[in-house]
């Protein structure tokens, strides 16, 4: 069965989601459609990359990802087909797909062939104009070559990686805060799980974090402690509680990871 993956910071109090997907249905009505998120935080490109990096993954080849964080949205920024590793990605061209673009044997076109979009285009709502009609052509046999030309000047944004600034400290970044308040930073575990640290802690905020555990529940109710999350990365997390109210940080804020 053809397969449509949503992934945007449209939300679900408006039309938006909906509406996509009708015109999905009325182009390729056999795809499936499967909503990764629409909770992305308005106009955050940096939180979508992460999203779509632990979601792409773990559908099958041949799936066509939709992807719209789109602040430029009417201006000349292009629509963009990705294919890599089998998958093919619509979206904006601003860097929603650095990641992406970075592996062996990625291909991006510019959207072009206007018969795969509606006949009117408004200037605020390229998903429903746009994205959603030229992804419904591809699962309904469109080939990408039909889409547009190759090009080789897609915007890449620098990857969010974690920074060494001392021998024994690295700086990072809450990259997402999902629904518990879990704050997911950019460091990766496995990383420093491998030097065979005697210890760790993480400064978040005004707080400095040294318990790890291995699971939520094995610690203490409100106290702040740092676990490997499911995304391979560290996280700040309370125990039934919010890490994001605890501690007092939003997405963005710099952390700072001390070992020894």
């Amino acid at each position: 069965m053809p397969l449509i993956t949503l992934l945007t910071d449209f939300g679900l109090h408006d039309h938006f989601v909906g509406v996509m997907k009708g015109v999905i249905a009325g182009i390729a009505p056999k795809t499936q459609v499967i909503d990764i998120t629409h909770d992305v935080e308005p106009y955050q490109i940096g939180q979508a990359r992460f999203l779509l990096s632990q979601s792409w993954p773990y559908f099958p080849k041949r799936t066509v990802h939709v992807c719209i964080v789109d602040p430029g949205v009417g201006t000349e920024r292009r629509p963009i087909l990705v294919e890599v590793d089998g998958h093919r990605f619509v979206g904006p061209d601003n860097g929603l797909f650095s990641d992406l673009l970075a592996r062996p044997g990625a291909k991006v076109r510019h959207i072009t062939n206007a018969k795969l979009f509606l006949n009117n285009i408004s200037q605020t709502f390229h998903g429903r104009d746009v994205f959603a009609p030229a992804s419904a052509h591809l699962t309904a046999g469109v080939t990408p070559s039909k889409a547009g030309p190759l090009i080789d000047n897609a915007l890449r944004q620098t990857t969010s990686e974690p920074v060494r600034i001392g021998r024994r400290f690295w700086q990072g970044e809450v990259v997402h805060i999902d629904r518990f308040g879990n704050l997911i930073t950019n460091l990766p575990a496995a990383e420093f799980r491998e030097m065979r640290p005697k210890g760790m802690a993480l400064k978040v905020g005004l707080r400095l974090l040294t318990n790890v555990v291995s699971s939520y529940a094995s610690a203490q109710d409100d106290e702040p402690f740092l676990i490997e999350g499911s995304s391979g990365n560290l996280e700040a997390a309370v125990n039934q509680g919010s890490a994001s109210k605890v501690l007092g940080v939003g997405l963005g804020a710099p952390v700072e990871l001390e070992v020894w």
